[in-house]
């Protein structure tokens, strides 16, 4: 399959046809395009222009544990996924229900837990008791088998007498900026700062990173500057086409320099 492409289609299909990959960095739906009580399906402020964004909890949870079984056919041995998820105010629990559910019905398990703090956050003003939330998650999921063994960067330090290897500290703290820009096209973008430094931390140069949801390109981003190989899905086609433009853009800046 070519590298460095974005194929416009579901992942479900792509994932057909790859294998190997050294790391999954992703941002999924979250789910949170609905108003009132998660037992409301009435819609509101739809997200994304090909995807329903509104299912129930039971549908949300089944849709990403079909992922999940498709990544754990495309993943190489002791590679990771990256996966940034978070919750709405109207439905605070959904989130750890699929990392639950991941655990249980997948080969994947929670090896570590990211916080990301963003730039700003718009304060949740209408909430007598509600937190502003200016952090999300990235859970780090490797296979089960491969809890002890699984990849990262971490740089040694030194040797101890008892021949154990110290590392240098590395935080699950991690500064970012919210996103790289709001489109029309496309209000809850992702960070390429947070994926640049998720790609130092777990993924080694020339290697092969996947995004499922590759949205409006910044994982492409992130890997073309990180000089990492990138596959991605993405089924709108008016996301891939501005992706396409917006790597050309990020291609000619780095021939500048």
């Amino acid at each position: 399959m070519e590298l460095n492409k974005i194929y416009n289609e579901d992942c479900l299909i792509t994932m057909q046809r790859i294998k190997d990959v050294d790391a999954i960095i992703t941002s999924p739906p979250y789910n949170t395009s609905r108003k009132g009580s998660s037992l409301d399906n009435a819609c509101a402020n739809i997200r994304y222009d090909e995807f329903n964004d509104c299912r129930t909890d039971e549908e949300y949870i089944e849709w990403t544990i079909n992922i999940f079984k498709g990544y754990d056919k495309v993943l190489k041995h002791n590679g990771v996924i990256l996966y940034n998820l978070s919750y709405s105010s109207e439905n605070t629990y959904l989130m750890w229900l699929v990392i639950a559910e991941i655990i249980k019905r997948t080969n994947f398990i929670v090896a570590d837990n990211i916080i990301w703090k963003k730039t700003n956050a718009l304060p949740n003003s209408c909430s007598p008791n509600k937190l502003t939330r200016i952090v999300e998650y990235i859970f780090v999921f490797c296979r089960k088998n491969e809890i002890e063994t699984f990849e990262m960067n971490k740089e040694q330090s030194s040797i101890r007498e008892t021949g154990q290897i110290a590392y240098k500290n590395y935080s699950n703290f991690i500064q970012a900026p919210n996103n790289d820009k709001s489109t029309d096209i496309h209000k809850a973008t992702f960070s390429s700062t947070l994926v640049r430094k998720l790609i130092r931390l777990y993924v080694k140069e020339n290697a092969i990173v996947y995004d499922s949801f590759m949205g409006t390109g910044t994982t492409a981003i992130a890997c073309i500057e990180e000089k990492v190989n990138y596959i991605g899905s993405e089924i709108s086609k008016r996301y891939v086409e501005y992706s396409n433009e917006r790597i050309k853009l990020a291609q000619m800046q780095l021939k500048l320099f």
